[in-house]
């Protein structure tokens, strides 16, 4: 029996998630209530409060599930960074993981929430304390992947690997932001993610010269 109890939470947890989910996207995170998300699950008020003690910690929830196996595997990607092809290592790394934003429909969902469907204030919220971790989490990794490219003499700039971290960061995020906004699309992702990632990967890498062997 409790093996079947804690099965039936482990689905309601679940379906609770999938409901917010819906309801952050139709009407925006400020917009929508625990009480209206359990409606939407047809589950009970209390079934919502004893998972949730508030949307912040639904909105958590959801970036443990959908996105952190994602994060996890980009930071196993970057660490094996090594001779003798550590630039195209580096970019299949950065291509997987924006791609992934499209091709992951759970991943794609809890990004359009954070970056198009919630407020973001000048209060240090336990919400923005956390996605500002994972931002510094996700950055730390990219900065040692180009602290490691430098010393492997694989980069075309003299630029520190911080400048470079921050550059690249903020060219996914206006990629991904753009392909996520409501209504028309400025890019897709799907069709141009590469070409475009290619276009600024291009200007800091030196390729391994196959013809060379």
């Amino acid at each position: 029996m409790a093996r079947k109890t804690k099965e039936d939470a482990e689905r309601t947890y679940h379906q609770l998630l999938d409901a917010a989910t819906r309801l952050f996207i139709r009407q925006g995170v400020a917009k929508t209530t625990l009480s209206e998300i359990a409606k939407e699950a047809q589950m009970t008020r209390g079934a919502i409060y004893w998972h949730f003690d508030n949307k912040d910690a639904v909105i958590m929830a959801l970036w443990n599930r959908n996105a952190n196996r994602l994060q996890q595997a980009f930071n196993e990607m970057l660490s094996e960074i090594a001779p003798p092809t550590p630039a195209e290592n580096f970019r299949v790394a950065i291509k997987r993981m924006v791609l992934s934003v499209v091709q992951d429909p759970e991943l794609g969902q809890i990004m359009r929430i954070v970056m198009h469907n919630m407020e973001f204030t000048d209060e240090q919220t336990e919400l923005q304390s956390f996605l500002m971790n994972k931002k510094e989490e996700f950055y730390s990794t990219m900065e040692n992947a180009f602290v490691a490219l430098d010393g492997m003499g694989v980069l075309r700039t003299n630029l520190p690997p911080e400048k470079l971290a921050s550059s690249l960061m903020s060219y996914i995020h206006g990629l991904i932001h753009s392909s996520l906004s409501p209504g028309m699309r400025n890019i897709d992702l799907q069709k141009d993610g590469e070409i475009l990632l290619d276009l600024f990967l291009d200007a800091l890498l030196v390729e391994y010269d196959r013809s060379a062997e």
